[in-house]
């Protein structure tokens, strides 16, 4: 019969874990980094870094076509409709995931690890872009994330306007009194009523400081169905910053 000791010797100290656990990320088998992105959104390796890293691996490299898929696309759908996982949380980890690979010397030259959140990492190119480059990298790894993203915007965001209003006049389009666009003669009015939209889209954007982009559909009802998916998903977005 075994005996069992009685000896107690303290508590253990917990092993150091590693900065990330990427090596799922890095694979070059598409079943192998499918099945870590999946385990990884059970809770089985709880580490959103890694899961963005691979997203953005498996679109830069094409691995979702190993598994089936024509587009990205379609890949993320199939994995927010198997995980319950918002579309546009799995878009944001793999833009964790981009910035994490674009910038990964500069990130463990100031220590940043999991822990300091990589939930600011998708507004690092935009802090780069209005703050110097020494002090991004030290912020992002002081700052909270609120406080990073409010601070990447740059000192004089609110201060400045780019545009002080946009109208359409004749042939025209006008941003404050500078010409922006003139259509030409003969252009259907379809034609200009559709340019005509895209143009004050965007320009809307500009002025209150946002980013507009263009998608492209086959036809006008399709458009529709995604304005109302998209609709849904930026409400779910916003209200987790």
């Amino acid at each position: 019969m075994d005996l069992i000791s009685n000896n107690y010797d303290g508590p253990k100290r917990p092993k150091k874990s590693e900065q990330f656990n990427l090596d799922f990320a890095y694979s070059m088998d598409a079943a192998e980094i499918d099945a870590g992105i999946r385990e990884a959104i059970r809770g089985v390796k709880v580490s959103i870094m890694a899961s963005g890293i691979a997203l953005y691996r498996t679109d830069v490299s094409g691995l979702f076509i190993d598994l089936g898929f024509k587009k990205f696309g379609e890949y993320i759908d199939s994995l927010a409709e198997d995980s319950g996982m918002a579309r546009t949380t799995l878009y944001n980890w793999e833009y964790i995931g981009e910035a994490y690979i674009k910038h990964r010397s500069e990130l463990e030259r100031v220590g940043f690890t999991n822990d300091d959140g990589p939930t600011k990492l998708p507004f690092l190119a935009r802090a780069l872009e209005n703050r110097p480059k020494r002090e991004v990298f030290k912020a992002i790894k002081d700052m909270g994330k609120k406080e990073f993203e409010d601070w990447s915007r740059g000192d004089n965001v609110k201060k400045v306007k780019k545009y002080k209003y946009v109208k359409v006049k004749g042939k025209h389009i006008f941003v404050g009194r500078s010409p922006l666009v003139t259509f030409a003669d003969g252009l259907s009015p379809e034609d200009r009523k559709y340019y005509e939209s895209l143009l004050l889209e965007g320009a809307k954007a500009a002025k209150q400081n946002q980013y507009a982009r263009c998608y492209l559909f086959y036809d006008a009802d399709e458009a529709r169905r995604f304005d109302r998916v998209y609709q849904r998903e930026i409400r779910i977005l916003r209200g987790k910053r």
